[in-house]
């Protein structure tokens, strides 16, 4: 995967993960204590982890078939006679299924300050799956890790889609500071600024006012909330880190 967006020409590295974070998922309903506390997700355990993915999984899978969002009185949760580790599964297949049948240009709706096409499903559906199944293996006692390339990619679609999503959907500005994030394991490099109050964000090597090394992985899970700042390696200006590491997450 490349740290920017390979997605656009092929879906096939995504679709991959997807199906194995799902089976690994499912492994830890059926292995694990189903009412394990999530400690990324306040208030939810291992069941109603897997009840979400599930759920935004055939959400997406809707909006890929049909190319609109999906009704808001379209029920995507289990029935109440529903194996979890199997309806976890059924879900992902028929996703992959729809993903797999579909160009990755092709156009498509989705709820993001983005481009329109089908490719960004896979991604967003692959990266949710991996971040859930990292949940569920840490809630249950599993030693859970993320691939470098997939967590590369996590932090792409951070800077790329999710971080301006929180900010318009917050009202606020992005930090008058810049931030430059540079992983240690994969090819991967960003700064991110404002400029007269817009969000701006390269994959480049550049000096910022902050800069944060470390592994793909605890970059990615730092930015997503799962990590505390202090088991990263950060530089330069520590409240300038801070000012981006504050914003809401998405």
């Amino acid at each position: 995967m490349s740290t920017s967006r390979l997605g656009t020409n092929d879906m096939s590295a995504y679709l991959a993960a997807l199906r194995t974070d799902t089976d690994l998922l499912s492994a830890a309903i059926r292995t694990g204590d189903a009412a394990a506390p999530v400690a990324a997700c306040p208030g939810w355990d291992l069941t109603k982890l897997l009840e979400h993915t599930g759920w935004v999984q055939r959400w997406a899978t809707h909006a890929v078939l049909n190319g609109e969002a999906p009704g808001k009185e379209i029920d995507f949760g289990p029935s109440p006679d529903d194996n979890m580790s199997v309806w976890i599964v059924d879900g992902a297949a028929a996703l992959i299924d729809a993903l797999s049948n579909a160009e990755p240009d092709a156009p498509t709706w989705h709820p993001f300050p983005f481009e329109q096409q089908v490719w960004v499903w896979a991604r967003r559906q692959a990266l949710e799956t991996a971040m859930h199944r990292w949940d569920a293996q840490t809630a249950i006692g599993v030693q859970a890790m993320l691939d470098p390339e997939l967590s590369r990619e996590g932090i792409q679609e951070y800077f790329e889609l999710g971080l301006p999503r929180a900010l318009s959907r917050a009202d606020v500005e992005p930090p008058t500071v810049s931030l430059h994030v540079h992983c240690t394991d994969v090819d991967g490099e960003w700064l991110v600024w404002s400029e007269n109050g817009e969000y701006r964000m390269l994959p480049v090597h550049d000096k910022g006012d902050a800069a944060i090394r470390g592994a793909a992985a605890d970059i990615w899970l730092l930015l997503m909330g799962r990590l505390d700042r202090s088991e990263l390696d950060i530089v330069g200006d520590a409240s300038a880190a801070d000012a981006w590491l504050d914003l809401p997450n998405w």
